[in-house]
């Protein structure tokens, strides 16, 4: 790589290193609190995600430091190594709040571009390229920063909430299926039905078997016993119809003050579809939720979405609380 780092008065910029993580994981919580964003990655996951497959840390990973070691700001950039549709860049970038409208942003970010270009000049031009970011629509300095590089809104997102003391609509899977909880055995099973439930999601990409396990089975909210699968007939012959992976980020439960499991991914197949079963999924998921003591069920959905499951979780007491906007560059 030739890309030369960011100059700035008072950083130093390096790339990142396994033992960087405890640091940049306290600057991320300084970040989540001063912007309200309710999210930051355990520990124990950024330590397993450090070798992702979509990013070399020696090369696409990089830090911002203080004089005296504190990290004050990252960049760090992912692409996939065999898509399938689309061939993009996704950006992530992140600034101390006490170093912020200092130029680290801007640094980052044009460094991030730079080095996007350069490595999908790796690649031949044979799919659609661009370049993307995301941000909640309120941070408006990040919102700003992106449009003066040339970004555009290119999808909004919003996420969910819903209060568990609200009676919960007493929906059940359909005759003929069986509600049973994640297994070992099933594994593969289930990463093929999420495969094909999302394949029609806007510029959805299959999951590798790699990433699958990094990213949602060895996940540090994973919660396989809450994790509820329906299936369709008995014994070896026994198909998934339809899922809800569930999650519980304790650490952020404790950062936020509130006690809330995550409907992470929900989806049914093809075959299984109309036929209310992702109705009866998430209303027995926040029946477990309940059941633990949880006191909200929070999920994430395309604003855009055309399978209806917009209307789907209103229906069922869902109320939108933040919006998230996806920002694009194309690269010709």
């Amino acid at each position: 790589m030739t890309l030369s780092l960011p100059i700035l008065p008072g950083y130093l910029f390096r790339f990142a290193r396994r033992e960087d993580l405890p640091g940049i994981h306290r600057m991320l919580e300084c970040a989540s609190d001063a912007d309200r964003t309710g999210f930051v990655d355990a520990l124990e996951d950024m330590t397993n995600q450090f070798n992702d497959p979509w990013c070399n840390p020696e090369e696409d990973f990089l830090l911002g430091f203080t004089p005296d070691g504190q990290v004050a700001a990252l960049g760090r950039l992912f692409l996939n190594p065999s898509p399938q549709r689309e061939r993009n860049v996704n950006l992530w970038g992140e600034t101390h709040p006490e170093h912020r409208g200092r130029g680290l942003g801007d640094a980052i970010l044009t460094w991030m571009e730079a080095r996007a270009h350069e490595r999908l000049l790796n690649y031949p031009a044979d799919l659609p390229r661009s370049l993307r970011i995301n941000c909640l629509d309120y941070l408006t300095d990040r919102t700003q920063l992106f449009e003066q590089h040339g970004f555009t809104p290119l999808r909004f997102w919003y996420r969910m909430r819903r209060d568990l003391s609200q009676p919960i609509p007493p929906e059940h899977l359909p005759p003929g299926l069986i509600l049973c909880t994640y297994r070992p055995e099933l594994d593969r099973a289930l990463m093929d039905a999420f495969n094909e439930s999302f394949s029609d999601h806007w510029s959805f990409e299959p999951i590798s078997y790699e990433d699958w396990q990094m990213f949602l089975i060895h996940a540090a909210a994973f919660r396989p016993e809450l994790t509820l699968l329906a299936m369709d007939g008995e014994g070896s012959g026994a198909q998934i119809a339809s899922f809800s992976v569930n999650f519980i980020r304790e650490e952020d439960n404790l950062r936020q003050g509130i006690a809330e499991g995550i409907i992470t991914e929900l989806g049914t197949r093809r075959a299984w579809r109309k036929r209310g079963i992702a109705s009866a999924l998430v209303c027995e998921s926040m029946r477990t939720f309940k059941a633990l003591g949880l006191d909200y069920a929070g999920l994430g959905v395309d604003a855009e979405s055309q399978t209806g499951a917009l209307g789907l979780y209103e229906r069922l007491g869902f109320a939108v609380f933040k919006h998230q906007i996806t920002f694009s560059k194309s690269v010709n």
